[in-house]
């Protein structure tokens, strides 16, 4: 029989053998787009590693360099704040600097442009930095571009009617006892211990938008105590209206804490190796040095209400030419009032009381002593009020704005102390033993002063609801915590140990005033309040060593009531504001300290601010009274440049 099947082994060798190369070359492919896609995910992540590095590296350059050197009194002295930033342009600083282990990064600035006044700033540079970040394992890179604006501006704290860095506290007040008529903050707790308090605020305004803020009442950088309201009233009943913080800004615009300006001279510019005295800037304003012309007061004599050249007692400032005792004492009646026209510096301390015309500045370099009274001859009209609930932010900035005009002329008066401001009768033993005697309000641990709060400048902890004066970083480890510098402008923070009362830093570097602990902004350390140190006169006071102080005023009780009955005027100090005051005292104007303790015959008190203080409405040459700078910045453009 005959068999029908081929033998085809060579057919199916023809067949599998394109099969097997088609699937070896779809294998290849396979593993080549696998490879490119991994090469494809790498880059991705390198991009991304850049990208996060170059941002980095151009935070450290605005922060820690520019930023930082800026801040630094003694690379930008308040009396050229910008020959450091304008000797900057197209400069490389950080080159290649490593960053862990994913890449580098290198910075630079592109260019430093004037442009002019832009408000709030009184003067300002823009600054345009670079950054190129660089990541391991391939060749891509980021390049990131900033525009800041670095600039001085009179601080935010003369907002407010009351103002208080680190403790704001209120106590024993019966209900409608103690009335604020505008804001009240403290950078701290703000805490109504017992009693009541009655806030009026006002709505707050962006000072460059012009955009409502909010609505104004109680600020507390911390928390204002206490939570459930209690004890407040006017608008400041309702929630909405006590503003807590808890240490975190809301924005670029709305912070948690406002900066206090410093009036000490950490950089000694003046080369007398006094770094606790009044900055030269001041001096030099009250000189004529920077513009303005120079100030003067004087007493009216003859009392036409024009300040003649024969009653003219100071001339920009006192104290700083040889044979001047640098302490003054002026007094002020109805008839024949004080005149003030623009800055005047005192050099030492200043004792005054009665009645004051005029719109200017005095810039003290040791303590203000209130006699008896402080009473503008021309004061503004009453202040409007925000009618809560039934007028908006808009209609009310409208009447402000009536008013603001119809007071432009008005007096305006402050009192710029680098020391501390004492109302009434401080040699008093009553006086003493209620404010500072080992049991006093400046004795109390929240508020007597020394430098050891922590590294956020403020006493106790601002996220603490329930244990708010328990120490915070840093807070009350004995050391001196702030940011120590080289000769090279780089900066780190560091913890100062404290030998005799005197913060000792390592060699080549020096402390950055103004940082961390350092509160009033003079580079030293400063421990509690002292009676002998900080409340007294340094001098006896009499006329050997008060000019203008009449020579049959032998002792301060000659010169000074007990108590204080009205204070017209700003009252700024970067340490205490202590003083015992009558039972209905009225301030006019706005009250600052860094701690106070103020203490009342009676249980009457009301607080009035200026509403010509407020940075959403004043002018840049502030009313002619030049109220005291601070340093900040700004954001103009953030740009990412790269082509990816």
């Amino acid at each position: 029989m005959k068999n029908t099947l081929k033998n085809n082994r060579g057919m199916a060798m023809a067949v599998v053998i394109p099969i097997l190369l088609l699937i070896s070359f779809l294998g290849i492919v396979a593993v080549m787009n696998s490879n490119t896609y991994i090469d494809i995910a790498g880059s991705v992540k390198r991009n991304s590693q850049a990208f996060y590095i170059a941002e980095a590296g151009l935070e450290r350059a605005i922060n820690e360099y520019v930023w930082g050197n800026f801040y630094d009194e003694r690379v930008s002295p308040m009396t050229n704040p910008f020959g450091w930033i304008e000797s900057l342009g197209d400069s490389l600083f950080y080159q290649n600097i490593p960053f862990g282990n994913d890449g580098s990064y290198s910075a630079r600035i592109t260019s430093v442009v004037n442009p002019g006044a832009r408000s709030p700033y009184v003067d300002c540079r823009d600054v345009t930095l670079e950054a190129t970040g660089t990541a391991n394992g391939g060749t891509e890179s980021v390049t990131l571009v900033a525009t800041m604006r670095f600039g001085v501006l009179p601080s935010g704290v003369f907002d407010y009617a009351y103002f208080i860095n680190h403790f704001g506290w209120w106590s024993g007040f019966p209900s409608g006892g103690a009335v604020a008529n505008g804001n009240v903050r403290a950078n701290g707790h703000f805490d109504l211990l017992s009693g009541y308090f009655t806030g009026n605020g006002n709505p707050r305004y962006n000072p460059v938008t012009g955009e409502v803020i909010d609505g104004g009442g109680v600020y507390s950088g911390g928390y204002v105590f206490p939570l459930n309201g209690s004890g407040y009233r006017g608008m400041a009943s309702d929630s909405i209206n006590r503003h807590s913080y808890a240490g975190v800004d809301i924005s670029e615009d709305n912070k948690a804490l406002v900066d206090m300006p410093n009036l000490n001279d950490p950089a000694d510019i003046d080369g007398d190796g006094d770094y606790d005295e009044l900055n030269p800037y001041y001096i030099g304003l009250a000189n004529g040095a920077y513009g303005a012309p120079a100030g003067k007061v004087g007493v009216d004599a003859n009392g036409d209400g024009i300040l003649q050249p024969s009653e003219v007692l100071i001339t920009g400032a006192y104290g700083d030419d040889a044979g001047e005792l640098g302490n003054v004492a002026l007094t002020g009646t109805d008839a024949n009032p004080i005149i003030i026209e623009g800055t005047v510096a005192i050099t030492g301390n200043l004792a005054i009381k009665g009645t004051i015309k005029g719109q200017g500045s005095f810039y003290v370099g040791r303590n203000t002593y209130i006699g008896t009274q402080i009473k503008y001859s021309n004061p503004p009209t009453a202040r409007p009020t925000y009618n809560y609930g039934t007028e908006t932010p808009e209609q009310y900035a409208a009447r402000i704005a009536t008013w603001r005009a119809a007071n432009a002329n008005k007096d305006m008066v402050t009192f710029m102390t680098t020391k501390n401001i004492v109302a009434g009768d401080h040699t008093q033993s009553t006086w003493k033993s209620n404010i500072i005697n080992g049991s006093g309000w400046l004795d109390d641990y929240r508020n007597n002063g020394k430098e050891d709060v922590g590294v956020d400048g403020v006493f106790g902890t601002l996220n603490s609801r329930t244990n708010p004066y328990s120490p915070s970083l840093k807070e009350a480890d004995g050391k001196f915590t702030v940011i120590i510098a080289d000769n090279r402008g780089f900066q780190q923070l560091a913890d100062l140990a404290i030998v005799g009362g005197v913060a000792q830093v390592p060699s080549g570097y020096h402390i950055v005033a103004g940082t961390g602990e350092d509160i009033d902004g003079d580079g030293l350390y400063g421990g509690v309040y002292n009676y002998s140190r900080d409340i007294n006169f340094n001098v006896a006071f009499n006329s050997s060593n008060f000019y203008n102080l009449p020579s049959g005023v032998t002792s301060y009780s000659g010169f000074a009531s007990f108590s204080v009955s009205r204070m017209d005027g700003v009252f700024y100090t970067n340490h205490s504001i202590a003083g015992w005051f009558t039972d209905g005292c009225v301030f006019n104007g706005s009250v600052i300290a860094r701690n106070e303790a103020m203490v009342l015959t009676g249980g009457h008190l009301t607080l009035n601010h200026d509403s010509r203080l407020t940075t959403s409405y004043r002018d840049l040459n502030n009313h002619h009274i030049y109220l005291p700078l601070v340093k900040s910045y700004s954001t103009i453009s953030w740009d990412d440049r790269s082509v990816r």
